[in-house]
């Protein structure tokens, strides 16, 4: 399975649109930074299974929970923007929270700086913003136990 993961667009479809293109994902998560970016691409390719969550720029919604656990394949992932935990002055409490969560991957962004690294067994990923370039992260999951992750360049 391949999970293509976008966030910190701030207005910059072309680039996402490009990314699913390249991509061809079966999974899209937008992390925030400007949701409604994540709504129209989400239109667009509706085809596609589509997770979201809101970023400290969009609008607060009561009702549109920060973060969100999925399973895929068996694997847990917490998507969120970040900014809940601080991600900006370091990872540990989204380590942390991950690992509560029984998750083995986080995706966050906020800080619009690219990270992907496996720290006491869970994959913390940030694609980094995708609003200057095309820059994205993918999770690939095979087997439902193989974990691969990365972010382009």
């Amino acid at each position: 399975m391949k999970i293509l993961v976008l966030s910190d667009s701030h207005g910059s479809l072309e680039y996402m649109r490009q990314a699913v293109r390249k991509e061809q994902p079966e999974l899209i998560c937008h992390l925030g930074d400007c949701q409604w970016d994540g709504q129209q691409l989400r239109q667009e390719y509706w085809q596609i299974p589509f997770l979201s969550v809101p970023g400290n720029c969009d609008y607060p919604d009561p009702h549109v929970p920060l973060e969100y656990i999925t399973e895929e394949q068996g694997i847990r992932i917490l998507l969120t923007h970040g900014h809940k935990y601080g991600v900006k002055n370091g990872l540990l409490r989204l380590q942390l929270a991950a690992k509560e969560a029984q998750c083995q991957i986080a995706l966050f962004g906020h800080t619009h700086v690219s990270y992907c690294e496996q720290v006491d067994g869970i994959w913390l990923l940030n694609p980094g913003t995708c609003h200057y370039h095309l820059r994205y992260g993918i999770v690939e999951i095979s087997s439902g136990r193989n974990v691969c992750c990365y972010v382009t360049k």
